[in-house]
């Protein structure tokens, strides 16, 4: 009898063992289960918080690379364009020297490389470089359509003042030599006169150009036809010390210079 009522309770208490182990058992795997989900949602956050920072870095190099492009390509545009515009303003200065035939070809090709200049910093630079370079522009179209009228004159000062008496050409009495300081003071001032004047002494002018064998006769042809059209004179003939024309290009053409350049690592 007591062996049964012993085996009795050794059943019930492994019973009774199996129903508090069951519950401990499912109890440790929910709060294991749970630390491992929270574990893996902190992963999660931290592997989405370590890629947006990267998205952002990658981002914030992607815009530096961009923006230091950007410079460096206006930097070439503005560099090109003032180089376009000094290689043209050279040649303007150097037409007189130059053969007539071949004037007109240099001219517009240098004249075409600021156009084609121009248009690299319209496309690039901030509106206020591109004004800055609409006046240089403006500037260099105002030579441009001066230059070949100013190539005859300033060649025929030129070869006026060569031809001087190589003492006192004022008092000289050689009459070339005399011819050629007469020439050469009626062009100083043919703008500057009257249009009633410049016709009594178109003769003159004719026959001193002549007379004193500085120009070729097609030369003298050329001084005569500029001298039929004085619009800017005084700009065509240019001054002994100041030179108005190329000042007014090159005070525009540093205001350029000093407008790009300081404009540059401020990319938007």
């Amino acid at each position: 009898m007591r062996l049964v009522q012993l085996e009795q309770a050794v059943a019930a208490t492994s019973a009774l063992t199996t129903l508090i182990t069951v519950p401990v058992t499912l109890l440790a795997a929910h709060w294991n289960r749970r630390s491992t989900d929270r574990a893996a949602d902190a992963t999660m956050v931290a592997g989405i918080d370590q890629s947006q920072a990267a998205v952002a870095a990658a981002q914030l190099q992607e815009r530096a690379v961009r923006e230091q492009s950007l410079e460096s390509a206006r930097r070439s545009a503005y560099a090109g364009f003032l180089s376009a515009v000094d290689l043209f303003v050279r040649i303007v200065t150097e037409l007189p020297d130059i053969p007539r035939a071949s004037r007109r070809e240099l001219l517009d090709q240098k004249a075409t490389a600021v156009v084609q200049a121009r248009a690299g910093v319209a496309v690039l630079g901030p509106a206020p470089v591109f004004g800055q370079a609409e006046k240089v522009a403006k500037q260099c179209a105002r030579l441009e359509k001066l230059a070949l009228r100013r190539a005859v004159l300033r060649s025929a000062i030129s070869a006026l003042e060569s031809a001087w008496c190589p003492r006192n050409a004022e008092w000289c009495q050689d009459p070339h030599h005399n011819s050629a300081h007469v020439a050469w003071e009626l062009l100083c001032e043919w703008g500057r006169l009257e249009d009633e004047e410049r016709w009594e002494k178109l003769d003159l002018l004719e026959f001193t150009l002549q007379e004193s064998q500085a120009l070729d006769a097609e030369q003298v042809k050329h001084v005569l036809e500029v001298a039929n059209c004085v619009a800017s004179w005084d700009e065509m003939i240019g001054g002994f010390v100041r030179d108005p024309l190329l000042e007014r290009f090159q005070a525009v053409r540093d205001e350029f210079a000093d407008v790009a350049y300081g404009s540059l690592g401020l990319v938007a």
